[in-house]
């Protein structure tokens, strides 16, 4: 395929990386449901968190295979990358977090032990940190712990942030100051796993081989393989994550493994030269894969929650799934409802990018 010619992704590769967003949102929930239901078990020696932060890498590849698709078939300029980003985020974070600290009251004057398990001294010094994306700069780890999940939402936005400054660039020193700026905010931890981002952005925009889409297909399913075997098999290194300095970049070097076969997979995806007309079922599972992001940054305060609601019986496999389950339900159901107002927070940060935007201009 031509560099010149629009890559765009095909109705079977935009149903892989669905399935594969969602897989990722399930199989995190799982995991926290289990560490929530069987406590006295090692969670850190089980391939069921081994696979759960690998769950993650594959959001950061993701994530950086879709910026690149999107910087590239519609590229609108700064502000609207801007606009698009911020309103993406923060439709869900503000109120994944309200949702939070609504869960942690409720708990709070409920169930005094179960609050204890979730206390780290005061929490809205978190809040206000994971509000502004600041809770994972340099070695600070300060999410909520009853929603531990928004760690890699700090990551996300710095990527974010960092990859628009240098793709926006323009020339003089003061853009290269300010890219170097977020870089130095941002901090070793989110820096170093970066390289997972890059590979899926690169994922798309290097040149494909010119095969056909059948031997592409057959050459994803062996790189998806891979990417299993590297999470199940290389060792971690060089920490186990969660412990100071790095935290949730512990083990950088092993997820740089992981995620690089993963972006393999993603570069051998097929692309196609038009957009071909797809049914209504694909349009409604991919309403349902949009749902993803709801349910990654929810779940955990709902599960702590619905011990208080539902009950809770340790070591329990039947009682841990209705509880799991009902919390799906109920992020979907949730998440519905901020997609229906998602584009009054675009609007609102269009607004508000205009007007630093002709305050520059008149400032200039």
């Amino acid at each position: 395929m031509d560099k010149s010619t629009p890559r765009l992704i095909s109705t079977n590769s935009s149903l892989f990386l669905d399935t594969l967003r969602l897989s990722a949102a399930l199989i995190v929930a799982i995991f926290h449901a289990y560490i929530m239901w069987f406590p006295e078990k090692d969670s850190t020696t089980t391939p069921l968190f081994n696979i759960s932060h690998a769950a993650v890498v594959v959001f950061f590849v993701l994530s950086g295979y879709v910026i690149a698709y999107t910087t590239t078939i519609n590229n609108r300029g700064s502000l609207q990358y801007a606009q698009a980003r911020l309103s993406r985020l923060y439709s869900v974070v503000l109120p994944a977090l309200l949702i939070t600290g609504i869960t942690e009251l409720i708990v709070q004057y409920t169930n005094s032990d179960l609050h204890a398990m979730y206390s780290r001294g005061s929490s809205i010094p978190r809040y206000i940190l994971s509000g502004s994306f600041l809770n994972e700069i340099w070695f600070f780890s300060a999410a909520p712990p009853m929603n531990s999940p928004l760690w890699s939402l700090s990551y996300e936005f710095w990527y974010y942030i960092i990859f628009g400054l240098w793709f926006f660039r323009t020339t003089g020193w003061k853009s290269t100051a300010l890219l170097l700026l977020a870089c130095f905010i941002a901090g070793p931890k989110i820096l170093l796993m970066m390289p997972i981002w890059l590979a899926g952005y690169a994922a798309y925009r290097l040149p494909k081989l010119n095969i056909s889409p059948t031997k592409s297909w057959v050459f994803v399913f062996i790189a998806v393989c891979a990417t299993v075997a590297t999470v199940v098999y290389v060792p971690i290194f060089p920490r186990p994550i969660g412990t100071p300095p790095l935290f949730f970049a512990n083990q950088f070097v092993t997820d740089w493994v992981n995620g690089l076969f993963f972006a393999v997979a993603l570069w051998f995806l097929p692309l196609s030269k038009h957009v071909v007309p797809s049914g209504n079922w694909v349009a409604s599972f991919r309403k349902v894969a949009d749902l993803t992001f709801p349910i990654y940054v929810l779940h955990n305060p709902l599960l702590i929650l619905s011990r208080v609601v539902l009950g809770y019986e340790k070591n329990s496999i039947t009682h841990m799934w209705q509880n799991l389950i009902v919390v799906l339900i109920v992020s979907a159901i949730i998440g519905v409802f901020l997609e229906k107002y998602r584009p009054l927070w675009s609007k609102s940060f269009g607004t508000l990018l205009g007007l630093k935007s002709k305050l520059k201009r008149a400032y200039a």
